[in-house]
């Protein structure tokens, strides 16, 4: 299941101590560029109309 993509940007590593004195750990992923590769199965046979959606991204 699922499409290949592929992700252009960068990964952020932190590291806080939550109010029980635990060290906790964090990783973000932050993509500049998404790029699909594959097309899901169920439309693979199918002709949809490509939406340019980058006026949705906040950033």
């Amino acid at each position: 299941k699922g499409m290949k993509v592929l992700v252009h940007g960068r990964i952020h590593y932190t590291k806080w101590t939550d109010s029980a004195g635990t060290d906790r750990y964090g990783c973000e992923i932050i993509a500049e560029k998404v790029d699909f590769l594959s097309r899901p199965k169920s439309a693979e046979n199918e002709n949809p109309e490509l939406v340019d959606r980058d006026d949705e991204i906040p950033f």
